[in-house]
């Protein structure tokens, strides 16, 4: 076909063009999968235990600098409505020759412990062992090489890696988990938390929302959130997506720049041939269709 033989003769150009649209399109998707997928691991970090309610610091841009007094708990099981409330603490530390260590402090009985099935060892809170107990996400004890009855060391304190654990949310997989009280004293927060989580008894969904709005004007320094929208309470992940939705708008507009200018020099290129079909007896939309073929094969990786 005509199309085909005017490609070949413009190699250089055609993949130049389709180098620059695939660019586009793999960074657009790239960065949405990168958005999207950081927003689900925080939605899910909650989502397969009892809480109906994560409680946040309000206005808090990112879930590693939100803090909230410990004491609101004690605050918050006399409040009524709330059946369980068990503080959590997010937290990352340096290892040596290893990238930052995520781990997060709970207590006994906490919805964040549905997340994680134990595969290895015993649970953090079972009984056994003298020492401080850790359990390390399969993930970061294969990363970290660390067994059953190793130790890892965190700052000044020494814990023995009580269990191996798998997760469905692979950020949480990715790190270990520690008693609540260890995990503040490791990070040096003593007396804060990062989020409580909320059990209410009874349960409906227009108590739900009569407990979210009663909590947050009883508590005005808290956001209240459904486990599932967990990250709704952190301005960060609303800006990543305006960003994306920037880089997205750009990609569009340099690839359809990319394509006009295929199109244009294809026209420009070819006035002598276009007059000669013209000749030949060619209508306008013959022309017009040919153009736009060898635009639209040109863009698709058709080219030679």
């Amino acid at each position: 076909m005509l199309v085909f033989k005017n490609l070949a003769r413009r190699k250089v150009r055609s993949l130049l063009t389709i180098v620059g649209v695939a660019v586009g399109v793999a960074t657009v998707v790239a960065l949405v999968s990168v958005a999207r997928g950081l927003r689900g691991q925080f939605n899910s970090f909650f989502a397969a235990g009892d809480a109906h309610l994560v409680l946040s610091r309000k206005g808090a841009s990112d879930p590693f600098i939100s803090y909230l007094p410990d004491d609101l708990i004690e605050k918050l099981l006399d409040t009524e409505g709330v059946a369980a409330a068990h503080p959590f603490l997010f937290a990352a530390y340096q290892l040596p020759a290893h990238a930052f260590f995520f781990y997060y402090g709970t207590t006994k009985g906490s919805p964040l412990l549905d997340q994680v099935r134990i595969v290895e060892g015993r649970g953090l809170f079972d009984a056994g062992g003298e020492g401080r107990p850790i359990c390390l996400g399969r993930a970061v004890a294969r990363h970290l090489d660390k067994d059953v009855g190793a130790t890892l060391t965190l700052g000044n304190d020494v814990f023995e890696v009580v269990g191996i654990f798998e997760s469905a949310t692979p950020l949480l997989e990715s790190g270990g988990i520690l008693a609540f009280g260890d995990a503040q004293r490791v990070a040096g927060l003593e007396g804060k938390m990062s989020s409580a989580l909320i059990h209410l008894r009874p349960f409906s969904p227009e108590i739900l929302t009569r407990a979210e709005t009663a909590l947050e004007a009883a508590f005005p320094a808290v956001e209240a959130t459904a486990p599932s929208a967990f990250s709704h309470a952190f301005d960060e992940f609303d800006l990543a997506e305006q960003a994306v939705t920037v880089f997205t708008i750009l990609a569009i507009f340099v690839g359809g720049i990319g394509v006009m200018n295929t199109m244009l020099m294809s026209v420009f290129e070819q006035t002598r041939e276009i007059g000669i079909l013209q000749a030949i007896g060619w209508s306008k939309w013959m022309i017009l269709r040919e153009v736009l073929t060898e635009g639209t094969c040109s863009n698709a990786g058709l080219a030679g």
